[in-house]
């Protein structure tokens, strides 16, 4: 007896199933291979929410697929082509097992050997021939779906729709906003009359595009006015060119050499976020990097709230392979914004506002990080064409090989200079709002803000564009800006100073005693008194490169108030720029006769510096470059702190501040510790 052919509308509903299923799977198994092995390339956290966004996203995505696929199969006259177009559709999902073997970086020897011998080409031409040699082998009269038509329908719908709905509320849940975890711990010891504290950190911010430090162009007009009431420090340098190192050398005044830069290590150092929450302070934290700014990487210990992006489904999503490799490039193509994981700085404002309505009264010290002028360079309208507008091929050229040596066109550079500055006019209308948010309080004339950058971003100077990948001043150059009670007003500082040095500055201005606090806070230099004849130690910045391209490498440099001498690996080892004269360090005169007295100079003064560096050191890659006969790092780290001079009773060398405070416990082990591990040997600072 002849059987019926199925209706079209059986044929689009069963191959639309299909690819629900097979979406589910794929799914699961890109949720295992990111969350188990919790390796995924360039991603150094997945949340737990990833267990039902991805086989969400991928049903959602492979059942609209499976329809069209579905729909298009009615259409021939031919049954056979009617297989082919489902087959193809099959082999996409092989096609997408693949990319997930092949990009995600995981740690399991079995699973990284699939991902070098199955490539998306090969699993698609499986998939492909399997699913068609299987629907030809059940073909039934007038319809081109094979097997599929023996599938009990109605259990296979209920059973498909039941699981994405599932997922779907499981996933809501993950994602639905959290009420502010606030902390209560020391609620009755804080002390009224102590000042609260604002930290704002501008990511990717360098300081020669601030119109208050001479940019041609009027890019920070709010900010110059908060400059007018305070003091702003001229020649501001970071302890690294990438943001990890550097924020945390904010945060423990340790050089990275002895932070470690967020690896594990024993005895990690205290944060002053730490110490605050352990004096009395509410501690918050908000920061808009959607990659190193994240709690795995340690920059939110001691905060009693931290928000971050991994909550989001943006963040979700572009962990994925759908969300970063198809979704994000036609996101950028058709709305200018190739980035869905990062707050912009009106929702980190949106954020800080309801924390700050429901923060207990007590005093507060308020971290944040805005992240808009982090490449691609995405300012929002209208702030988007406000100085040009960089063009689509010079914009995929830097997201594509960015931290490698790029040649832009002269016009293609100035558009890419006009973005940042786009972003950076933006992030200075963000921070106007919340200062004017917060001067609403009556707290606060009790309040003192301290305006930075963790790093700067090259443009072509040196021949590389971003940042984490050289030390010159493009790089290191931040602005600094203090304002408060008690701090002059319109003063600006011309001296070297290092943005190390905001840990002792800020507990400093939250009452914490201690001389050592002091001699290395920033509030010596506006200090009535201050001789600018005797002027600070200089600065000192380093930078561990693993790239695979160079092999590992180091890179230190010091910074005096005329000359920076930059040592590096290898035979040509020196560059000195007198940057007071050559800002933009284009002329490298370290070989000059005239100059050798003064290298020789530099170099011992940079030796001296870091052998009086406090214990522990925690990462001594750092100071690969100085390694030699005469230099061992890793026999000096095992060394005991430099004796006191005599008649001394306060600690010194870089770091002495930490002496006044208890390191933290032994971390406890954890996958995310591990994943730090892993994740800083693909350094330099990179993201999609």
């Amino acid at each position: 007896m002849a059987t019926d052919p199925p209706k079209s509308r059986t044929v689009i509903g069963r191959v639309g199933l299909l690819g629900a299923t097979a979406g589910t799977v794929l799914g699961l198994i890109e949720a295992a291979g990111m969350r188990l092995t919790d390796l995924p390339i360039l991603k150094p956290h997945v949340p737990v929410s990833f267990w039902f966004f991805a086989p969400l996203a991928m049903s959602v995505t492979f059942g609209l697929m499976g329809l069209l696929a579905g729909f298009l199969a009615t259409l021939p006259k031919s049954k056979f082509w009617g297989m082919f177009i489902i087959a193809c559709s099959a082999g996409l999902a092989g096609f997408y097992l693949g990319l997930i073997l092949q990009f995600s970086k995981a740690g399991i020897g079995w699973y990284l050997a699939l991902g070098s011998l199955l490539s998306p080409y090969i699993l698609f031409g499986v998939a492909f021939g399997w699913t068609l040699a299987a629907l030809w082998a059940t073909r039934t009269a007038g319809a081109p779906i094979g097997f599929l038509a023996n599938v009990p329908g109605r259990f296979w719908t209920r059973a498909v729709l039941g699981t994405m709905a599932t997922l779907a509320f499981s996933a809501a849940i993950f994602h639905f906003p959290e009420p502010f975890n606030l902390s209560t711990a020391h609620a009755t010891t804080g002390k009224p009359q102590s000042p609260n504290i604002v930290l704002i950190v501008l990511d990717t911010v360098r300081a020669d595009h601030f119109s208050s430090y001479g940019y041609y162009r009027h890019t920070t007009p709010n900010l110059d006015q908060v400059a007018k009431r305070g003091v702003l420090f001229e020649n501001a340098y970071s302890a690294s060119s990438w943001t990890l190192p550097s924020t945390l050398s904010m945060f423990t005044s340790l050089l990275p050499h002895q932070h470690g830069a967020g690896t594990d290590r024993a005895g990690e150092p205290r944060t002053m976020a730490e110490i605050l929450s352990a004096g009395g302070y509410e501690t918050a934290g908000f920061n808009a990097n959607p990659y190193y700014g994240i709690v795995p990487w340690g920059l939110g210990r001691g905060y009693g709230t931290y928000t971050d992006s991994t909550g989001t489904m943006g963040y979700s999503l572009d962990a994925m392979r759908l969300g970063r490799d198809f979704i994000e490039p036609v996101s950028e193509e058709l709305f200018q914004r190739s980035r869905l994981n990062q707050f912009t700085a009106h929702q980190l404002n949106e954020q800080i506002y309801r924390w700050y309505d429901h923060r207990p009264e007590r005093p507060f010290f308020l971290f944040l990080n805005y992240n808009d002028a982090h490449d691609p360079y995405e300012a929002p309208a209208p702030f988007d064409h406000f100085f040009g507008h960089d063009s689509r091929d010079a914009k995929h050229l830097l997201l594509t090989a960015k931290l490698n040596r790029v040649a832009l066109p002269s016009a293609d550079r100035d558009g890419v200079i006009a973005s940042y500055d786009n972003c950076l006019h933006y992030i200075d209308s963000q921070v106007a709002e919340l200062l004017s948010f917060l001067q609403s309080s009556p707290e606060w004339a009790n309040t003192y803000v301290i305006i930075t950058a963790d790093h700067g971003e090259g443009f072509g100077e040196h021949g590389t564009y971003s940042h984490g990948t050289s030390l010159y001043r493009e790089l290191l150059h931040v602005p600094l800006i203090v304002v408060g009670p008690g701090v002059p007003a319109g003063l600006r500082i011309s001296d070297t100073a290092s943005t190390r040095r905001i840990f002792s500055t800020v507990l400093e201005l939250a009452g914490v005693k201690g001389a050592v606090l002091h001699r290395s806070s920033l509030s010596r230099l506006w200090t009535p008194g201050y001789a600018p004849n005797n002027p600070e130690e200089p600065t000192v910045s380093e930078l561990f490169d693993s790239s695979p391209s160079l092999g590992p490498h180091g890179l230190i440099t010091i910074t005096t108030r005329e000359w920076q001498l930059i040592h590096k690996s290898g035979v040509h080892h020196n560059e000195l720029y007198h940057w007071t004269t050559d800002p933009s360090e284009q002329d490298n005169v370290a070989d000059l006769a005239d100059n050798q007295a003064l290298v020789q100079h530099l170099e011992q003064t940079l030796y001296s510096i870091v052998e009086r560096s406090r214990r522990p050191w925690r990462d001594t890659s750092y100071l690969l470059a100085l390694a030699g006969p005469d230099f061992s790092p890793d026999l000096l780290a095992m060394k005991p702190n430099p004796k006191l001079p005599d008649g001394s009773l306060l600690p010194t060398g870089a770091g002495a501040a930490q002496t006044l405070f208890a390191p933290n416990a032994d971390p406890p082990k954890s996958s995310a510790k591990d994943l730090e591990k892993e994740s800083l040997k693909t350094l330099p600072y990179d993201e999609p």
